[in-house]
Parts: C-alpha cells; structure tokens; sequence
C-alpha cells in the first residue's frame, strides 16, 4: 500500500451521480500503481478526521487517513478519565469518543488487534494533579494556570509558553484488570446523575501517544514504583511508539496534520494490486470537541463533580462532550474511471465511544445540527458544502497513465525564520521546484524528523515515519506547500510545530497526480533558544519593586501568572507592613536572581514550578476581587 498523501487545493464538486468511462470486470486484479482513488472534502477548524475503505460485504480493508491528534498525540488512549474537561493541549483524559465508528471497525478487521491501555503511573484516573513524581517534560500538551484561558471559548487563543510537566503513562497490567482497576464516571439521566466506578478492560480502540522521547530505559523501574531510577518516566512509555506501530503498521503512512478550516483538501490512495474490480464503500468520520447544539451541550453532559475529581479537573477545562462524529459514506465501483459524490451524513457515532456493538453507528434521528448557515461547521457540517451546495464529499476512481514518477526537489534549504520571536519554534523551507514527466507537479509531502526519527536520504521508510509538517502559526493545523512553481522556480513557506533548542531532519518529495512519489531530498535545522522579550515595569507605583524573578521565570510580565502575582503584591503592600520589609529586601536582591534565571532554561523551569503554586493562589485571588 503506498502512503497517504494530502494538501489543500480548489476543485469543483460534481453532483450525486455516477460518471463512469467503460465497462468493469467484477473479479480481475490490476498491476499495482493502475488505479489511484481521490477523495475531495473541506473541514471545519480542529476538525479529528479518519478515512477508511470496506469492501461491499462490510469487511474493514485500509485506512486512508487519521489525523495525528489521534494517530501520534494519542487522544483516544491517555492517562486520565474519559469524562475528564477538555482544554487547548489538554494533556489527560481518554477522548474515546473521538472517532469511534473508525476505531471500533478497524479493530475488527481480519487480522487485526487492540491497543494496550495507558493509565496514570500511580494517581487516580479522575486526578489532572500528581500525587507524587511521576512527570516529565512535555513539548505539546500543556495546563494553564489560569482557569478562565482553558474554557471553551478561548481554544484557539491560549499558547503554551509556561513549561508543563506530564505523566506519559504507563500500560494497564493483568494485575490491575484482576484488581478491578476503574475510573470515577457520571451515569444516569441529567436531572439525576450518580457517580459511579466505570471498571476497565486492558485494552484500547486507539494507538498511545508516539510524539514523545521517553527518559525511560525498559530495564529500569519508575521511582514513583518505588524504585530508584531519577527518571520520572515508567519504562514502558520508551515503548509507545513501537507498540503502536506493531498493532497497525500503517499508522505512520495515514498519518496526516489537522486540516487547515475551510480550505479544499485532497486524499489520495494507491490501490493495491491485490484488490479486484468490483463493488467498496468509502468512509469518513470526523469530530470536533465541544461541538454543542439542543441534543449535546454542557447541561446534558456537564463536568463531574465528586471527591473521585481533584480540583485541576473540575474547575479548569470544559465539558467537551457535544456532538458525536459524524460519518459519511460512498459506495463505489473499483474498476473504469468515475466519480461520485454525496451530501449527507449516514450516520453518528457514540459521544464517549461507550456502544458496545462493534462499529456501531446511530442513524441520523435529528438531534445531529445541519444548518450551514445558522450554525456554520457544526454536526453535519463539519464537512462544509461545497460552492454550489449540493455535495461535501467526492470520491474519484482514477485509472493511471505510466510514467515516471517525478524527481526529488533540488537546493533545498531550512532554517529558522528570521524574527527572533518566532525562531525557536517555526522555520523558513525553499527548494527548486524538480521537472515532471507527467506535467506540473500537483503537491508535495513534507515531513520533519526528531532524534528518534530522523529523515535519511535514501531511505523512504525514515522518511514516512517524520511528523507531517505544520503550518507557521499558533494553531495545530497541516502545512500547505505551494504549488503554482514550474520547473526551476523556488517555493519558499514558513512551517512551525517546533520546539526550542532542538535539532530536526525535514524532507520533501514531489507526488504526481495519480500518488506516485519521487524521492526524497532531506536537510537538518536547529532551532534557537526562546528569545525572551524584556517589558518596562508596567506598576503604577515606580516606587514599588517589580517581580523580577516571576517576570524572568515566565518571560512576560504580561503573562497572567505574572501579573496577578503583581496585583497580589500590590495589594499586600498597602496591607500589610510586613510585606513591605519584605518586598524591600526582595527590590534588591530580585535582578540579581532574574539575571541567573536568564542564562538558563531549565532554572527558569525550575522557577516556575516552584512559583507555580503561589501563582495559582494569586490568579484565584486576583479573580475574587
């Protein structure tokens, strides 16, 4: 099976009927690279896609496409209680709801087989705090501080600048299941919930998250396990990744970024030589958290609240339990060239991945919103309608011509960008545009490699197994790499997703319009330290001493943290004289300690860890006044 590949790109959308060119065969194999089949779609924003093909009889064949929240971020199968709130990079709670009409189908397939479990090393599964050392540090998931930027409505304004500390995770045991291991849930009708003890199996629809290096060696043991390693990571998280890989060994060629919102993307497929003529159905699911209507809202499905829940877990974060996934589906005929389309879901999924039946899908019963234009990229629309609003999904069957498959990019260049405060996490790529025999080349596959993956030139499956590249921005979505060069023109674009202080491999190959990939041209990068501005005092009173060490530890004084720890101060001021010894004492020892913290990134971390706690009791004070 060749991998997925995908980009953003205009294109029409037919109407809902079938345009076929020729007669079909019903049983004749083909060669391999003969046929390709073409799926168009537009999402909503953070939108959670798979893509998956079953044969006519309901037989699961291949998955097309899952995108890496899920395939590589593993928010389907982490430590943390399903009901757990939801937030930007929220970092605990199993989300198996999240696309389960794929998952549970694909489980099902001949041949294949669950996920281990992941569960907290040792807290409780409803606890977001530790209750001993168990965490490492964590480059993509985060928890703010403050409550109020972990709602709902501010998704796609939070940044994680503070650094956060996370538990991977460990894998569920024969000893817990024998044990009843559980997790705290809510159950009932709304006006009436109970807490109860949802008791766990040892394994998972999802894959673990694979996005991490893991300070674990296998031999050693946690010292949260009572024994005496100083890494705080348990020894199985160094085997995530290749867990997953052993469980569904195309997981790295499906995985794709989060599609851009409402832009045009296209997913194509190489049919595999074994496969005959005849009758399959395509599928998509997608998902987005928090997605509310009438049916599916916070007052049906609010945060749970008991002594089973710590308080990170009930008071920050929202109930992300709104619609489920929705699923469209066309049936198509394997075989002459055709095209076909539909507009109109099949059908949804379980809101937290619960049914018992195996890839069970609820029937569209109304309680599921369509209304592009009174609740735009909601429930149905998800998939947004196309220009003339007669379809959202378009699949094509593509029968290819031979030729060569086209070269490999050519002065290919990456570093970081030049504005110093982005370089420590986006970086600028341009390569030559290489010729093709089959015309203009249509898009690119772009992926970064780490330490653990690098990219080598030569080597096609180091290359599959990089990250898909992202797009220079504060939110989590896919790269688009143009694609209106000729032949020796240079593309040039900025991609992010990066983090600081840290060496990557990026490659990029040229694919032709029937998914036939060139080969791979490779350069490495560096990222910079985070360039920390510095801001004049912005206190009223000049007379007062600033928070040196907070503003030097989180790099901002406007960073909330900051300022309500300085609104705390100000007000102990005028309250309490002792303070006010203190402070003055603090005045003039603080920018000599602020000029350590600088020089160094793991004291700044160390900083905030430390303060964090007097931080958290300050943005709850600041909050009350």
């Amino acid at each position: 099976m060749r991998p997925l590949m995908f980009r953003a790109r205009s294109l029409s959308f037919a109407t809902a009927v079938v345009i076929a060119a020729g007669g079909v065969v019903a049983g004749e194999a083909r060669a391999a690279d003969e046929r390709a089949i073409v799926l168009n779609f537009t999402p909503t924003e953070r939108a959670q896609i798979a893509i998956w093909i079953e044969s006519a009889d309901g037989t699961f064949l291949s998955t097309l496409g899952l995108t890496q929240a899920v395939s590589v971020r593993g928010i389907g199968n982490r430590p943390g209680a399903a009901q757990m709130n939801s937030g930007y990079h929220w970092p605990y709670g199993r989300r198996e709801g999240v696309l389960p009409v794929w998952a549970q189908r694909r489980a099902t397939a001949p041949g294949a087989a669950k996920f281990p479990r992941i569960i907290f090393q040792r807290r409780p599964e409803g606890y977001a705090s530790r209750t001993c050392e168990d965490s490492t540090r964590d480059s993509y998931f985060c928890l703010s501080f403050t409550a109020e930027s972990t709602r709902r409505e501010g998704l796609d304004a939070v940044t994680c600048a503070s650094v956060f500390n996370s538990d991977k995770g460990r894998i569920m045991t024969a000893a817990d299941a024998a044990a009843g291991y559980s997790e705290p849930a809510a159950a009932g009708a709304p006006s009436a919930w109970q807490q109860i003890d949802r008791v766990l199996d040892m394994t998972s629809l999802y894959p673990p998250r694979r996005d991490f290096v893991s300070c674990a060696d296998p031999t050693t043991v946690n010292v949260c396990m009572n024994g005496s390693s100083s890494c705080q990571d348990h020894p199985d998280s160094a085997l995530f990744a290749n867990v997953a890989r052993q469980v569904m060994p195309d997981i790295d060629a499906v995985t794709m970024a989060t599609p851009p919102a409402d832009v045009e993307q296209m997913v194509m497929f190489s049919v595999p030589s074994a496969w005959p003529d005849g009758e399959y159905i395509a599928y998509l699911e997608i998902n987005t958290e928090g997605d509310y209507n009438a049916s599916f809202n916070n007052s049906r499905y609010p945060t749970p609240m008991s002594s089973d829940w710590d308080s990170w877990a009930m008071s920050y974060g929202y109930p992300f339990r709104g619609q489920p996934s929705v699923v469209y589906s066309i049936p198509f005929t394997l075989g002459a060239a055709a095209s076909y389309s539909t507009m109109t879901p099949i059908g949804f999924g379980s809101v937290d991945g619960t049914d018992a039946a195996p890839g069970a899908l609820h029937m569209m019963d109304g309680t599921i919103t369509d209304d592009p234009q009174g609740a735009p990229g909601s429930g149905a629309d998800r998939l947004r309608m196309s220009a003339t609003q007669t379809t959202r999904l378009e699949l094509e069957v593509r029968p290819c011509l031979s030729s060569a498959p086209p070269e490999a990019p050519v002065d290919v260049a990456a570093e970081p960008v030049a504005d110093p405060k982005h370089s420590h996490e986006w970086a600028h790529l341009s390569f030559v545009v290489p010729p093709d025999a089959a015309g203009r080349i249509p898009r690119y596959d772009f992926r970064v490699g780490t330490e653990r993956d690098p990219i080598l030139p030569g080597d096609a499956q180091s290359f599959i197994r990089g990250l898909p590249g992202q797009a220079a921005s504060s939110k989590t979505e896919g790269l688009v790499v143009p694609v209106d060069k000729g032949p020796g023109e240079t593309v040039e674009v900025d991609f992010g997703g990066l983090i600081p202080s840290t060496h990557y491999w990026v490659g990029i190959r040229a694919i032709d319009n029937c998914n036939r990939p060139g080969p791979h041209a490779v350069v490495e990068l560096t990222t910079t330290r985070v360039n920390y501005t510095q801001l004049p005092p912005i206190s009223l009173n000049p007379a007062n001493p600033q928070c040196f060490i907070a503003t030097a530890a989180w790099g901002s004084q406007l960073e909330p943290t900051v300022m309500a720890m300085r609104h705390a101060r100000d007000r102990l001021l005028v309250d309490v004289p002792l303070f006010a010894v203190a402070a003055d004492l603090y005045g003039r020892s603080g920018p000599a300690a602020a000029s350590l913290l600088r020089r160094s990134d793991t004291a700044r971390a160390v900083a905030r860890e430390l303060l964090g706690p007097l931080g958290t009791t300050a943005q709850a004070w600041d909050a009350k006044k």
